[in-house]
């Protein structure tokens, strides 16, 4: 990997104090191709995306670009350091990189790949989210973003064409009390560095196109692969040398430094502030474990990446404050020396010895030391970068299970879709989805496949997120759709309650009957004020296919936000058990209530509570609430069977969670009961029959048909 030192910038700088402010390239041959002359050199649909990245960098680098883009534009970022506000400035080119003449350019989208290759040459980097901020905030020629419709079509050049076609009509409009070479923003997003560039492997991190009210349309974002160019990506070169209080230094160095980043960014030091195309970092560690061990110890499990030697190990048990990392060899990641029965949160990077590059941090995983067998598995799959995602939500996860006796190991997704562990060793499965969405994938298409085998073979699976229902059924494919109205037994109503934005913050249990949750009338989440992360959209479902509510919004008693099942799962061979909450479980509070809904879902899956959804002949518990046929077209059956002599009262209601009419308020002996059902004056649709004892309670669904 490159490496830019101090001492090499005084070199290319003459030992000026001033760094060059006039881009670093060629004279352009004046037989050199025009912007429209190259379009029809790359305008082909058979071009190769490498072909065409190779007759772009030969443009570039033989001096091709338009003479007002090779004056570089001085800007000035700030931070306040110690207390005391310093500033840095630094020459960005006054556009997006481009081809041809002052009267003929082609503003040119590219590959991070190229555009690193083409900032090392010139001796440029690539800009940071705060300096593409700050870019713009001093641009003098403000243009308004054109976005066009999405489709297949956004990263073919006849598109990059047409949009550069309209840019240009922008840009000459204004270009008499403008010209050609002042500091122009709003006419594309930017390629960044960030430390986004390391959290997933051959990404592409795209920021910017503000609004003229200096809004960015696109936020931070590395869910493109590398590979992946549309028309609205553009490469604002910066000049690397720059001074600093007088001093000749680097726009990396100061990325890197621990105590001036600020002045140039807002994530923090970058130990690599560059793609690493120009060596071999390694990926950050996304497809690993952490799992019990012993009493004293933990295992981590990471699918084998041949470009590490080793991995740093950061420990903690709060998941905040962690001890200096420990550097272990990739073939024996054991922790030893813990303190029993106790919950560990545990970080990785990869390490290559040879090379001595280390790569960014991971997402945060914890485990249980224990000399007992552990029935729990977390499986963290949040990694959307949205505001306030700090892609450690596995410590309200690991507290609450923990809080309710449960020993548990965890996995990213990567890992179980990896196969690096199976799920069926686990009686448990807790899938942290957070506001993981449509661009993310909540459950990937592999996803769907292992978890349905795993609650098709008896599996407990608990999934929360708020984007579950928007990503599977309002925008998902015809197998998403079935995967979420059979195995989360759910439909899309709305992306939020009555389809308004950061309003509603709770569930109410209180009218549905079937709930398997008690003791509190609601369960509140999170506003951005408590602890998380704001959940504006929590999706509202309806229940299908035997699915029984839970909770629901204020806006209706039919608008649910929690669904639970148990039964036989399509195909299944064993009865399992399924738990979905239409918001972040992580972002419930206080941490009080968090526990107690988790030990509510806890004694659901463990089996103490008697709600199993159409399924006859399985006995969960001891009252075995039963019924059937079911559906039903005439008469029914409920059975039930009591440990001992007790009172019964057997109440029928709708799915809205009315009571329709009581069956039996008596007492009955001991043994296997059964009372009649008649559907007349039932219209088709879900109803529940809920039984209460003086010591127990459960709940059974059924379908009235025609």
């Amino acid at each position: 990997m490159l490496r830019y030192h101090t001492a090499l910038f005084l070199l290319l700088a003459g030992f000026s104090m001033l760094p060059a402010q006039v881009l670093n390239l060629p004279a352009r041959n004046p037989a050199a191709l025009n912007g429209t002359q190259f379009i029809a050199t790359i305008n082909s649909p058979t071009l190769s995306l490498t072909n065409r990245e190779d007759l772009i960098y030969t443009q570039i680098s033989g001096g091709n670009v338009p003479s007002f883009y090779r004056n570089l534009v001085p800007v000035t970022s700030s931070a306040v350091i110690s207390g005391v506000t310093q500033s840095l400035t630094y020459y960005v080119a006054p556009d997006y990189l481009m081809v041809g003449t002052d009267t003929n350019y082609f503003l040119c989208p590219m590959s991070p790949m190229l555009a690193t290759k083409i900032a090392d040459f010139t001796g440029c980097t690539l800009p940071s989210r705060k300096m593409v901020n700050d870019i713009y905030a001093a641009a003098t020629v403000k243009l308004a973003p054109q976005p066009i419709p999405p489709s297949s079509q956004m990263s073919t050049v006849p598109v990059f064409t047409a949009y550069n076609d309209s840019v240009r009509k922008q840009r000459d409009s204004v270009i008499v009390a403008h010209p050609l070479g002042e500091l122009t923003g709003g006419d594309k997003k930017d390629v960044t560095i960030s430390n986004l560039i390391y959290t997933t492997a051959n990404r592409v991190v795209i920021y910017g196109w503000h609004t003229s009210i200096g809004n960015p349309i696109q936020p931070l974002s590395n869910i493109h692969a590398d590979t992946y160019m549309d028309y609205s990506h553009g490469i604002r070169l910066v000049q690397n040398s720059c001074v600093y209080n007088g001093t000749p230094t680097t726009i990396k160095d100061i990325l890197i430094s621990s105590t001036l980043n600020t002045l140039l960014s807002d994530e923090g030091s970058m130990a690599q502030p560059q793609y690493p195309y120009d060596g071999v970092i390694p990926s950050t560690p996304a497809s690993f474990a952490v799992l019990r061990g012993s009493s004293t110890t933990l295992q981590v499990l990471v699918s084998n990446d041949t470009a590490v030697t080793g991995y740093n190990i950061y420990l903690s048990t709060d998941g905040i404050n962690f001890n200096a990392p420990v550097l272990l060899p990739k073939t024996s990641l054991l922790l030893t020396g813990l303190t029993p029965n106790t919950v560990y949160y545990v970080k990785l990077s990869a390490n290559n010895s040879i090379t001595g590059l280390t790569s960014g941090i991971s997402f945060l995983l914890a485990a249980t030391t224990s000399s007992q067998a552990d029935s729990t598995l977390l499986v963290y799959g949040f990694d959307r970068v949205i505001t306030g995602n700090t892609y450690n939500w596995v410590i309200q996860h690991g507290q609450a299970f923990a809080a309710g006796g449960k020993i548990f190991s965890s996995a990213t997704h990567q890992a179980i879709e990896n196969h690096l562990l199976p799920l069926t060793n686990y009686a448990i499965a807790d899938y942290i989805l957070g506001e993981e969405s449509t661009a993310n994938q909540t459950f990937s298409d592999t996803d769907q496949v292992l978890f349905a085998a795993y609650l098709n073979q008896g599996g407990h699976l608990f999934a929360s997120g708020s984007e579950i229902a928007w990503d599977l059924d309002k925008n998902g494919t015809t197998a998403d759709r079935s995967f979420f109205n059979n195995y989360l037994k759910s439909s899309f109503i709305a992306d939020s309650p009555n389809n308004l934005v950061s309003t509603y913050y709770s569930d109410y249990t209180s009218v549905c009957p079937s709930s398997i949750f008690s003791g509190s009338d609601s369960i509140t989440f999170d506003n951005g004020t408590h602890g998380t992360y704001n959940v504006g959209y929590p999706d509202v479902v309806s229940v299908v296919n035997g699915g029984i509510p839970d909770m629901h919004y204020a806006t209706s008693n039919t608008d649910y936000g929690g669904v639970h099942f148990a039964g036989l799962f399509p195909g299944g061979t064993k009865p399992g058990k399924m738990m979905y909450l239409c918001f972040p479980f992580e972002t419930i509070y206080p941490i009080a209530a968090r526990d107690t809904v988790m030990a509510h879902i806890i004694r659901f899956f463990d089996g103490n509570l008697g709600l199993i959804s159409g399924l006859a002949g399985v006995d969960e518990n001891a009252i075995s609430l039963k019924l059937y046929p079911n559906p039903v077209a005439g008469e029914g059956l409920v059975q039930f069977s009591l440990p001992k002599s007790d009172r019964v009262s057997l109440t029928l209601y709708d799915a809205s969670g009315r009571s329709l009419r009581t069956l039996a308020d008596q007492d009955f002996q001991q043994g296997v009961q059964r009372v009649g059902v008649n559907r007349e004056g039932l219209p088709p649709g879900l109803y529940f029959i809920h039984l209460l004892t003086s010591s127990t309670s459960a709940t059974v669904s059924f379908l009235v048909v025609d």
